[in-house]
């Protein structure tokens, strides 16, 4: 197969699918409006065809093999057979000349109202033996319209869209040609069904969709999945010849119909060729079946419930007619005819049988399960009303019931999809959780990619996955033209393969540099990937990016901490040290708060706008950070009147998470008006490790909090929290020591910060234990 023009693939119809909708559409308003035209006309208890001649179609509410007018059928006298025309009603004899009437009109000749009046027929077989036979008159009303109207449409439309995908999704023209062309006959069959016995404005429709249904099974047959190896120019002229045999016979009886010519042989034909053209469709499946191996038996064996299903099912259904007498057919069908639509589209999406470039998303299958959530609404509807038909039940009472069982199919077709088809929605929290544990506790870059492609093999079953270098994918062969181009913008990118052999790359990018390229082999057995696995992956590929970009940052962080060891000064070795240490410690808490924004993400909670202006003023910090570690030097704070208050706030922003996960109380007692002389980054660093420390001290449910006031030494920041305190001996050197904690994993640095920062500011910092409070005191000097 050619590789594809583009890397996103494309679809195979356009904007000219919209011709056959509105048609669709049209044909369906009219038969819509012939049905309801019906509605309260008369009828003998029993339909003929358009041609006039005797229909098998029958509710078990007027079998006549159950009752006609409330008496048993006379088991001595024949039924009619679908051979027998309809020759005089009443005693009143059919034209058999020109333009036929309607089987509307015919019944109407019954009794110009519905009544119980017996009705007196005459039919005849055709070598012109007459078969009387007297029935009830009766009504035609809601049963037989949403019976053999409304669940034929809704079955119609399924079938029509099922085609509509194929045509546009599919790459495989002779099976995608086939399986449109089976789409279109059935639906015209469909829609056309009840008009065929009641009004006959679609009679020409039906006519030709008979005579399409054989072909098409035909078609199927030899192009399904792909036309056979051997024998496949004799085939398709073969079939070409009896395609054009098939079109001069729709021709012949849609002109039959208007010219009153007597058709029994053609019609008895088509009848009896139907069932042999469809057993060949399932024979040719079962033979492919035999003899296909792998991927292309696995493909046919999903495929095979519908091609072989069907049939069958058709055949199980004559034999219960003939083994009970209960003709039930024509109220199966319906449903039996999915099962080909169905299995299809399942092949499709499990194993991509027709090699379509897409990317499967809900929306391609809402309106399958809204048309089958409302076909099987109205069929529980119908049984509820059968069976309590004698009772009270009234329309608006069964409306209701409807509209129940349409809510509570929805739902459950809804976790049907997802367990079957997007399983990514389910995995994506866990997924993303689990990930960003293990990226926390890794620092080297090639243990965190082995855990990244570990993560997207087990998150989507594919076949390999792997984490390339930025420059890598310009050598990868089958890459489009345009690729690199939309890596570097953040756009994943396909490539230029057969559909079942292309692979996937996704950029990871972390502050708009591209860190490295995630490259996906695809799905197993050739499935469809999902817009829920683009989403999963490139959630995997940015916290992937993100864990790379800080692994590089660790990197040089270790770089310059064995430049320290050669360094020439003691002054640059401890500014080194210090200024390493500093933007390790600080740089836990942007990072934190992003992870929780992430993680709030996976939940499905909406991100407001100030947590994400937040996270960007953030990122930008720990830019600053990045380019102070690469100057060596920390930059002189531009000291200036800022607020507080909001400075306040974003320290408390940056430790929430670990506020929220001891459940603490805290208390901000800032006046909004209220400035400090100070540089607002610095600030927010100081206010920070403070406020981590109280968080960290204070117990579980415990509370801290921050105030700003006036005392005797002058303008006062105080830091508190309800935790234990300082140990004596430990406070005794808090601030005349370097690296003093209290913690058994700490390092002391927060405090070395605070003492750092608050000298750069003029300020003075003390620790006290006031009553049940431990509190650290910011003294500010005068204003000048």
């Amino acid at each position: 197969m050619s590789p594809a023009p583009s890397s996103r693939g494309r679809h195979q119809g356009g904007p000219w699918l919209l011709i056959p909708g509105v048609l669709a559409l049209v044909l369906t308003g009219l038969a819509a409006h012939g049905a309801w035209s019906t509605r309260g006309r008369p009828f003998p208890s029993l339909m003929v065809d358009a041609y006039h001649f005797y229909s098998l179609v029958l509710l078990p509410s007027w079998d006549p093999r159950t009752s006609i007018g409330g008496h048993p059928w006379p088991s001595t006298e024949p039924l009619p057979l679908a051979r027998h025309r309809l020759v005089a009603v009443n005693e009143k004899s059919l034209s058999t000349h020109g333009p036929l009437s309607s089987p509307l009109e015919l019944y109407a000749l019954a009794g110009e109202t519905c009544s119980d009046a017996r009705v007196s027929l005459r039919f005849e077989d055709p070598w012109g033996n007459s078969l009387p036979v007297d029935v009830d008159g009766g009504c035609l009303d809601f049963d037989e319209i949403l019976l053999f109207f409304v669940t034929y449409v809704l079955a119609a439309w399924m079938v029509l869209w099922s085609g509509g995908l194929v045509l546009t999704l599919g790459s495989r023209p002779a099976a995608r040609r086939a399986f449109v062309g089976w789409s279109a006959v059935t639906f015209l069959f469909l829609l056309s069904f009840y008009d065929y016995h009641t009004t006959a404005w679609l009679a020409p429709l039906f006519s030709v969709s008979k005579v399409g249904l054989m072909l098409s099974a035909l078609w199927l047959a030899y192009a399904f999945p792909s036309p056979p190896a051997r024998g496949t120019v004799g085939l398709r002229r073969l079939l070409s010849a009896l395609t054009v045999l098939g079109a001069a016979t729709a021709l012949g009886l849609v002109a039959a119909r208007f010219t009153g010519t007597d058709i029994e042989p053609v019609r008895n034909t088509t009848d009896l060729l139907l069932a042999p053209c469809i057993a060949a469709l399932a024979l040719a499946v079962l033979l492919r079946l035999r003899r296909g191996t792998g991927l292309e038996r696995a493909e046919l064996i999903t495929a095979s419930g519908g091609l072989v299903a069907t049939p069958l099912l058709i055949a199980l259904m004559q034999v219960f007619s003939l083994w009970t007498g209960r003709e039930i057919r024509h109220l199966a069908l319906p449903f039996i005819i999915l099962v080909l639509p169905l299995s299809i589209g399942y092949a499709l999406i499990r194993h991509n049988i027709l090699e379509a470039r897409v990317v499967l998303t809900p929306r391609m299958l809402r309106v399958p399960l809204v048309l089958g959530a409302l076909l099987l609404s109205v069929l529980g509807t119908y049984l509820i009303h059968l069976a309590t038909r004698s009772g009270p039940t009234q329309l608006l009472l069964l409306l209701l019931i409807g509209g129940a069982l349409f809510t509570a199919l929805m739902v459950l077709a809804h976790q049907l999809q997802v367990r079957l088809f997007f399983p990514a929605t389910l995995a994506f929290r866990g997924t993303i959780e689990r990930l960003s544990d293990r990226l926390a506790a890794l620092r080297d870059a090639p243990t965190i990619r082995r855990t990244l492609e570990e993560t997207v093999m087990q998150a989507v079953p594919t076949l390999s996955a792997r984490i390339l270098e930025p420059s890598a994918p310009r050598e990868l062969p089958h890459l489009p033209p345009e690729a690199l181009e939309e890596l570097a913008r953040g756009a994943h990118v396909w490539t230029a393969q057969s559909p079942r052999e292309r692979h996937l790359l996704i950029p990871m990018r972390s502050l708009g540099e591209l860190r490295a390229v995630l490259f996906i082999a695809p799905k197993r057995k050739g499935a469809l990937y999902t817009q829920e696995d683009l989403q999963l992956l490139e959630t995997l590929a940015s916290l992937g990016a993100l864990a790379l970009h800080n692994a590089e940052a660790v990197q040089e962080l270790e770089s310059l901490r064995r430049l320290e060891v050669g360094a020439a000064h003691l002054e640059k070795q401890l500014t080194l040290s210090a200024l390493s240490e500093e933007v390790c410690h600080e740089m836990v808490y942007p990072l934190s708060f992003l992870q929780d924004l992430l993680r709030r993400g996976a939940d499905g909670q909406p991100l407001g706008e100030e947590d994400l202006s937040f996270a960007r003023e953030e990122v930008e910090r720990m830019r600053r950070m990045l380019d102070s570690l690469r100057r060596l030097q920390l930059p002189r704070p531009e000291v200036g009147p800022i607020p507080l208050l909001g400075h306040a706030q974003r320290a408390l922003q940056l430790i929430r998470e670990s506020i929220q996960r001891k459940r603490l109380s805290v208390l901000v007692e800032i006046d909004p008006a209220l400035t400090v002389r100070a540089e607002g980054d610095s600030l927010v660093q100081l206010l920070s490790n403070l406020l981590r420390n109280a968080a960290q001290a204070a117990p579980e449910e415990g509370t801290m909090g921050i105030r700003a006031r006036w005392g005797a030494e002058g303008q006062l920041i105080e830091v508190w929290d309800t935790g234990p305190g300082i140990p004596e001996e430990v406070a005794q050197v808090l601030f005349t020591h370097r690296r003093v904690s209290t913690k058994q994993d700490g390092h002391g640095i927060g405090l070395t910060v605070v003492q750092r920062i608050a000298h750069n500011f003029r300020w003075q910092v003390f620790y006290l234990r006031e009553s049940d409070r431990t509190l650290f005191r910011l003294t500010l000097p005068p204003s000048p």
